[in-house]
């Protein structure tokens, strides 16, 4: 009887200080798994597992991989954003999360997040100012009339405001 107790207790007390690491285990593909564990910018994140979808996957920089982006929260500033897995790289990049993304340096405002597949991104308040992109995107949404769209430019992550 007191090793069952033991033995629950155990088990009670690893899912709780390595929960998320299990979840992660069981939710991405090995590949991400391996480079958040070797990453040191990965250490002063936490991912977090309570968005839905938990991640978004597409090639976002265009070297025919299958890159994926999650949501995460700065373990000291408390301040959310997202981590992008480049699969071809092995590098992390994070927006938002104590970094400026042009909505502040904090996206705990964020309702909704999807890919952004459309070739043009256009600012509705002003009909002049749209661009095009060359691969997906990631929206990330405030209000019904404010979102941004962080996209790979070549050289690195940016963020496009919209205005409805």
């Amino acid at each position: 009887m007191k090793r069952l107790a033991l033995f629950i207790l155990l088990s009670f007390l690893n899912g709780v200080t390595f929960g998320q690491d299990h979840t992660l285990m069981e939710r991405t593909p090995e590949w991400v798994r391996s480079v958040i564990t070797k990453s040191e910018i990965m250490k002063n994140y936490e991912v977090l597992e309570d968005v839905n979808p938990f991640y978004l996957e597409a090639d976002f920089n265009g070297d025919e991989l299958v890159d994926i982006v999650f949501f995460v929260r700065h373990k000291t500033e408390k301040k959310k954003g997202v981590a992008i897995v480049n699969r071809g790289s092995n590098n992390v990049y994070i927006l938002g999360a104590g970094k400026d993304i042009g909505l502040g340096t904090d996206i705990s405002w964020c309702s909704n997040w999807f890919i952004y597949r459309d070739k043009w991104v256009y600012n509705f308040k002003d009909k002049k100012k749209k661009f095009m992109l060359r691969l997906p995107g990631i929206e990330i949404v405030k209000s019904e009339k404010t979102s941004s769209v962080i996209y790979w430019d070549r050289r690195r992550y940016k963020t496009y405001i919209k205005h409805i």
